[in-house]
């Protein structure tokens, strides 16, 4: 066939139906990435509301949030394991980046099943300034007769089976008859949110350490700034355990790729304006 006998108007709306195409393709054509979007979802978790990174667990993946951050929902009021000891979650502040915590083991008892001491991970939480120690001394030899019961609280507890006494007292009573105490088996400190109770008062022993105290957090935060201030969703990288930023189209080390989606809507632009000369030219 004579390539001159092809008819202009056919040719014409061939073209035409292609630009067209081109002139509506979006520029942003994908489907926001499924983590991203399971990540932009706060979670509630035993009567704590609207938690986000870095927390996860119930239904929010654990992409979403830190490992160190994961919540058990299971028992009425949120868990969180520091150190391999389980912690109550009393309040979350996500601007300050601080929670509050009390040990799980000592809750409405001053006899928990392990006598061991608070520890935390200090490359990830730090105590806030306020916090205090109390101290506790188990075991203490019934004999010891040195030390100032006036000054001292003492509560009952069955330690290996002992009928020995126990005892909390502030910290400067302490330091000044330290020889009695040193005859106790265990010592064991106990960190609170508020002032030290007074010694002999043992409602406002228990209800300081059930009070808690703060920790702040750093779980990559400057990373997660810069990925929220991009668009993006702080999580983690089940394969690589390091942070993950999720985006919209993706998931990356830090921040949203916002070179890319500016080269895509760049690219997309110039389609459209090739696409009307394109018909200029063929009209």
């Amino acid at each position: 066939m004579h390539p001159n006998l092809f008819p202009t108007s056919a040719l014409s709306s061939l073209v035409i139906t292609a630009c067209l195409c081109l002139i509506n393709f979006p520029s942003s054509s994908y489907a926001d990435d499924e983590q991203y979007l399971n990540c932009s979802k706060p979670f509630d978790c035993a009567g704590i509301e609207g938690l986000s990174y870095p927390f996860w667990g119930s239904n929010r993946p654990s992409y979403c949030g830190h490992p160190a951050f994961e919540l058990n929902c299971s028992d009425g009021v949120p868990l969180i394991k520091i150190t391999f000891m389980n912690y109550r979650v009393l309040q979350v502040e996500n601007v300050s980046r601080t929670l509050q915590v009390a040990r799980e083991d000592y809750w409405n008892t001053l006899c928990p099943a392990t006598i061991v001491n608070t520890t935390i991970n200090s490359t990830i939480f730090g105590y806030a300034s306020t916090t205090v120690n109390l101290t506790l001394y188990y075991d203490c030899p019934t004999s010891s007769a040195t030390i100032p019961l006036t000054d001292t609280t003492q509560f009952d507890c069955s330690i290996n089976g002992s009928d020995a006494k126990n005892y909390y007292t502030n910290n400067t009573i302490a330091n000044l008859i330290g020889s009695s105490f040193g005859s106790c088996a265990y010592n064991v400190k106990v960190p609170v949110l508020q002032s030290q109770p007074r010694s002999g008062n043992l409602s406002a022993l228990e209800e300081a350490i059930d009070g808690g105290f703060i920790l702040g957090w750093n779980a990559n935060n400057s990373l997660c700034d810069g990925c929220k201030a991009t668009g993006g969703q702080c999580g983690h990288n089940t394969s690589t355990s390091e942070f993950a930023c999720h985006c919209a189209n993706g998931t990356f080390p830090s921040t949203c790729a916002l070179t890319a989606t500016a080269q895509s809507s760049g690219f997309t632009k110039w389609l459209r304006k090739s696409a009307i000369g394109m018909m200029i030219n063929i009209r």
